[in-house]
């Protein structure tokens, strides 16, 4: 048992080891950096859920998700420029990446780049290392929201008594939920993307229309299958 322990600990450790030395570049994995200030096709979705088709200025993350900053598109009938204030929209879509304002503890106006849609929504948080002037790297922090709760995980906390973290997003899901609490095969930390697959299947399934997917509803199956 301590020896398991102290195995998780050093996992941890070394996790958190590798990501202090790969995290100034691994932020362009999600950002395309030879596209900054360029109008790129995209859309944005209005609070009704209504899309506008426009081309969008794409700036670098500290700019593209500061809540107090205007999105800037040009009309593509006659590139007329027209601002967005954020808290007015849903979200936008640019460079094939989708951006939703994220509600979590008590902090409504951070802006999240979206992984994947659902009851329980994935997406990143790009934190800048400078946050008020233009930053040198980001930061990648990964994110899981309980959108209907509100609660909310960066993956590296979840991680940490796992069990009862996990529980607290898909506590009404009681057959999952039971899975979890046990910690049977499949349904531990290194499972959390397929466990997120199941509970937001079943949710859709007891739950239709209540999730406004923004994007084409994701093959929550297949997820799962993958881990097989």
């Amino acid at each position: 048992m301590k020896q398991a322990l102290l195995g998780t600990l050093f996992t941890l450790f070394g996790i958190a080891a590798i990501a202090q030395t790969i995290n100034k570049e691994a932020y362009k994995r999600y950002v395309d950096i030879d596209k900054y200030d360029q109008s790129l096709d995209g859309y944005v979705v209005l609070k009704n859920g209504e899309k506008e088709e426009a081309l969008i200025k794409y700036e670098e993350p500290y700019l593209l998700t500061d809540p107090t900053l205007p999105l800037i598109t040009y009309r593509k009938k006659n590139n007329k420029e027209k601002a967005y204030l954020k808290d007015k929209i849903a979200g936008f879509y640019v460079n094939d990446q989708l951006y939703v304002p994220e509600y979590f503890d008590g902090d409504s106006s951070r802006w999240v780049m979206v992984v994947r849609e659902g009851a329980i929504r994935e997406s990143i948080v790009l934190i800048p290392n400078k946050p008020f002037d233009k930053p040198d790297y980001y930061t990648v922090n990964r994110l899981v929201t309980n959108t209907v709760t509100l609660r909310a995980y960066f993956v590296g906390r979840l991680a940490i008594n796992f069990a009862r973290n996990m529980s607290s997003l898909i506590f009404d899901d009681t057959a999952l939920n039971k899975k979890v609490r046990d910690a049977e095969e499949g349904y531990k930390f290194l499972n959390y993307q397929q466990i997120v697959a199941r509970y937001n299947m079943w949710f859709d399934s007891n739950n239709p229309d209540v999730i406004p997917y923004i994007l084409p509803r994701p093959d929550y199956q297949k997820l799962i299958d993958s881990d097989n």
